[in-house]
């Protein structure tokens, strides 16, 4: 999970005589505005630090993040070698800050709820869980999904779990706020969407007959696990919801810098 690119504060660099914005840290490419494109940095075997070529994703060697509001062209083999084409110009901005100094217009975020790629330790929240580990984790129920034969009707069904408390409540209201906004915005617009929605952000999680991906949406009171499978001839995705009260009340927190809080084995 990375940092928030709205909240970031960056070293102002030209990036190929582009300026742009650096931060060492990864970005949550959910939270880049529209009209920004987001970069790795590699670092080299000798000297991970130290950048050397710019990629879409990096995993190890990750040397930092750039934000530049022109896209790069990157060769097929993936990669793009700097050569001395970062230079750091001496100030740090923010992005609202950069877009004043050059001129650019900010698009309004317009988004409500923020989607996330699932950590791989998370896996298990993805799945059907043992009734004991449901109640333990506030589980309220799940929406099964799936896109039709031609990959763009949205048949779906709720399966609750202890349901009855919520019927009527605002909770169906946000709900359906959170499905409407993934349909109009995410991976939830249609089978396509999500194959791209998939490849662009990542979120592979272990599980499955097939490939799937895991995606979370964190509101005040209510964790919202998507899981992904975009192939066609079955159901493409299942929404699970978890109840954040629940899960506090029940929960036996084992924290660690690396480690974060676990409940039943899972990573929370």
């Amino acid at each position: 999970m990375g940092v928030n690119a709205k909240k970031e504060e960056y070293e102002h660099v030209e990036l190929f005589g582009k300026p742009a914005l650096y931060t060492n840290s990864r970005i949550d490419r959910e939270t880049v505005p529209e009209g920004f494109h987001c970069y790795d940095l590699r670092g080299s075997d000798y000297d991970p630090e130290k950048p050397i070529a710019v990629e879409a994703h990096v995993v190890v060697n990750h040397a930092g993040t750039v934000l530049i509001p022109e896209p790069l062209t990157i060769p097929a083999k993936g990669r793009r070698r700097l050569n001395g084409k970062l230079n750091f110009l001496g100030e740090c901005l923010t992005l609202e800050g950069f877009c004043k100094e050059h001129g650019i217009s900010l698009t309004p975020d317009t988004c409500k709820f923020t989607l996330r790629p699932a950590m791989l330790e998370q896996a298990g929240l993805f799945y059907t869980l043992p009734k004991e580990q449901d109640t333990m984790l506030g589980t309220v129920g799940h929406l099964r999904i799936d896109f039709g034969g031609n990959g763009h009707e949205f048949w779906h069904t709720w399966w609750p779990r202890d349901y009855e408390k919520y019927h009527g409540s605002a909770f169906e209201m946000e709900l359906k706020a959170v499905v409407d906004e993934l349909r109009e915005k995410g991976p939830l617009e249609s089978l396509g969407a999500m194959s791209q929605y998939c490849a662009a952000h990542g979120g592979k999680i272990a599980g499955g007959l097939q490939k799937n991906y895991g995606y979370v949406v964190e509101t005040e009171h209510y964790r919202y696990c998507l899981r992904c499978n975009p192939a066609p001839g079955d159901y493409q995705a299942y929404l699970t919801v978890f109840d954040l009260r629940v899960q506090q009340m029940n929960m036996t927190e084992k924290e660690t810098p690396d480690q974060g809080m676990e409940m039943g084995g899972i990573k929370l």
